[in-house]
């Protein structure tokens, strides 16, 4: 990277792609299929925070459910594929409306983590509230005992809600308690909210920008779109 110095000559000849992209496809579904090694100790995490207030009834909810489908193996694109939940990966599903609704977490290691996550995504119960910010601090408390429990882990929250905060706590009490999280937890859990329907982009994206992730808008695309865009952050 310093200009000032004389480039070895060898380096100058050129080596095509084959230095950072696989050359046959084979290759390249091998590694899709085994990122992440499964006998690895520790693995990392995502702590999905699902809006099931009564306002997700319908084609919303509809949109949720095929965008987690396509995560779980459903969505045959090149993007789908890299984007997929992945073996050995540690996925949990919170569903909120006005409390938390239900809570799932899987370690992926087949078919049926997903479809057990899948499930959990087509229950009903739906909240008459939304508590944006209540359910984000369970999702920092849910990331906090991961890391208490093992430091090396990598943990990421997303947040997905189609409404503003309308009970539980409010924005400001959710910054307090962030600033009251140990720092090891603070500064390495991010979250990546997704803005949809009628939530207020302003809130999510302040909420992003404080743990250092960042705001995905779905209103110009769709959910699947959405999340497989944050699948690429992580």
């Amino acid at each position: 990277m310093n200009t000032t110095l004389t480039r070895e000559p060898r380096l100058r000849e050129p080596v095509g792609n084959a230095l950072f992209y696989p050359d046959r496809p084979v290759v390249l579904e091998t590694l899709l299929t085994d990122y992440g090694d499964p006998d690895r100790r520790t693995t990392s995490q995502v702590v999905f925070l699902l809006d099931f207030s009564g306002s997700m009834r319908g084609a919303r909810m509809a949109a949720l459910r095929e965008a987690f489908a396509g995560l779980s193996g459903a969505d045959p694109t090149a993007s789908g594929k890299f984007t997929r939940f992945h073996r050995s990966e540690r996925l949990t599903v919170v569903r909120f409306g006005g409390r938390v609704l239900g809570e799932k977490t899987v370690t992926v290691t087949g078919p049926k983590d997903l479809r057990a996550l899948a499930d959990t995504v087509a229950r009903g119960g739906y909240g008459d509230a939304t508590a944006v910010w209540s359910a984000l601090d369970h999702g920092y408390r849910t990331a906090a005992r991961a890391l208490a429990a093992d430091p090396d882990r990598s943990v990421s929250l997303v947040l997905m809600t189609d409404g503003e905060n309308n009970a539980g706590l409010p924005y400001a009490e959710f910054v307090r308690r962030h600033r009251a999280l140990p720092a090891a937890v603070r500064d390495a859990v991010h979250t990546y909210p997704v803005h949809f329907g009628d939530a207020d982009a302003g809130e999510l994206r302040r909420a992003a920008r404080r743990t250092g992730g960042r705001m995905v808008d779905a209103a110009g695309s769709s959910l699947s779109e959405a999340f497989k865009e944050i699948r690429g952050c992580h």
